[in-house]
C-alpha cells in the first residue's frame, strides 16, 4: 500500500512542464517534439515579460483541459477553463470567469460540439440556467426579471411554450 502511494505521489509531482511549441499533435494525441513520445504534463505559453497566458494539461497524449489567463494582473487569474472529451480536441465544458472571479458561466457541449446547457453564477449563486438540444433552447430556462423575480420559461426546439 505504501509503495502504491509513493508511486502515485512521485508521478503527481514529477509532471513535466514544457512550452506549447515543444509539442505537436497527430490523430488527436499530443507528442513531445524532442523524443516523439506521448506527452504527459503541462504545456505553457508565457510572454517575454513572464506573464502566463495559456496552459494545457495533458495525460498520456490526451488533452484533459486548458486554461487561458487574464493578462492585466501580476498573479495569473483564469479567464476561461476548457475541459475536453477523452482522446479528442472536442470541448466538453467551458467555464468563463470575470476578472473579479465573482461571476462565472459554464457551457456544456455534446460530442457534436453543440451546446447542451448554460449556467451563470454570481457569488456562487445560480442566476441563469438554460437547457439546449441540437443547439436550440429546449427545456427549462431559469432567470430573473428586472424586479428580481424568478422566471421559468419552457422551450421546445427553440420555441417558447410557457412562462411561469
Amino acid at each position: 500500500m505504501l509503495i502504491f502511494l509513493f508511486c502515485s505521489l512521485s508521478q503527481l509531482f514529477s509532471q513535466e512542464i514544457v512550452g506549447i511549441k515543444d509539442l505537436y499533435s497527430e490523430n488527436n494525441l499530443i507528442y513531445k517534439i524532442s523524443d516523439n513520445q506521448l506527452f504527459s504534463g503541462k504545456a505553457k505559453k508565457v510572454r517575454k515579460n513572464g506573464h502566463l497566458v495559456y496552459e494545457e494539461f495533458i495525460e498520456n497524449g490526451s488533452l484533459i483541459k486548458s486554461v487561458s489567463y487574464y493578462n492585466r494582473t501580476e498573479k495569473p487569474i483564469p479567464a476561461m477553463t476548457t475541459e475536453y472529451y477523452a482522446n479528442s480536441f472536442d470541448r466538453k465544458k467551458e467555464i468563463r470567469y470575470d476578472l473579479s472571479q465573482n461571476w462565472n458561466e459554464l457551457r456544456y457541449y455534446d460530442r457534436e460540439n453543440k451546446k447542451t446547457l448554460i449556467e451563470e453564477y454570481e457569488n456562487d449563486k445560480l442566476i441563469y440556467r438554460c437547457e439546449y438540444l441540437n443547439g436550440k433552447k429546449h427545456g427549462t430556462e431559469f432567470c430573473f426579471d428586472k424586479n428580481g423575480n424568478k422566471l421559468k420559461i419552457q422551450y421546445q426546439n427553440g420555441k417558447k411554450i410557457s412562462t411561469k
